[in-house]
């Protein structure tokens, strides 16, 4: 009993060492800072990093959720998350941490409007267990590999799950679809405009 009693001892001090790291501030310099980049730079920025910080995963979530980030800097993405909901002000994620996996998984779910089984519904929205409910929701819909959620997010990581979720959410129609007709490519091989027939109106003859 007294070896089994100190296993358990063990494993929570290493535990609480794994939980507490996923918190710190990340050692590794990039060459160049995220925020110079355009937003398609930064998603291939993000194949080139070991661990995302929270900074990162913020503007990541912005782009996934609008296509776009215009933020000043990191309190405004910190901002505008909160004030949608896809991120908590009672998660105290700092600028320039490593962002856990949990947190991420829970904005992704935000974003995606997945709602999840009952225990992510119910304690989810009590704050309980929020983060751990999302990620094995993400695990179950095969956008995320097996992890726990104090675990670092890596770069690549963030990506392909980025990727699986920008395409989960153009399958359930999340996106906005406008045609742009001053665009030169909706145009046809004469150079006339690509005009979609209107709802009950028969299609073009030849088009």
């Amino acid at each position: 009993m007294n070896g089994l009693r100190a296993l358990i001892c063990v494993f929570g001090i290493a535990l609480g060492i794994l939980s507490v790291g996923c918190s710190g501030p990340r050692k590794f310099v990039p060459d160049v800072h995220p925020d110079e980049l355009s937003d398609d730079g930064f998603y291939a920025y993000l194949t080139e990093i070991p661990l995302v910080t929270v900074d990162e995963a913020y503007r990541a979530m912005l782009i996934l959720a609008d296509g776009e980030d215009r933020s000043e800097d990191f309190v405004d993405r910190q901002r505008k998350l909160e004030t949608r909901g896809i991120a908590k002000s009672a998660w105290d994620l700092q600028q320039d941490h490593v962002v856990d996996t949990g947190s991420v998984a829970y904005m992704v779910c935000r974003i995606c409007q997945i709602d999840g089984g009952v225990n992510m519904r119910l304690f989810g929205s009590l704050g309980l267990g929020d983060r751990r409910y999302a990620l094995r929701e993400l695990i179950y819909r095969e956008m995320l590999e097996e992890a726990v959620d104090f675990e670092y997010m890596t770069g690549a990581n963030l990506f392909a799950l980025l990727r699986k979720a920008d395409a989960h959410m153009a399958e359930k129609g999340l996106y906005e679809s406008n045609v742009d007709l001053s665009d030169e490519t909706d145009r046809d091989e004469a150079g006339e405009l690509i005009v979609p027939p209107s709802v009950g109106q028969a299609p073009v003859e030849g088009a």
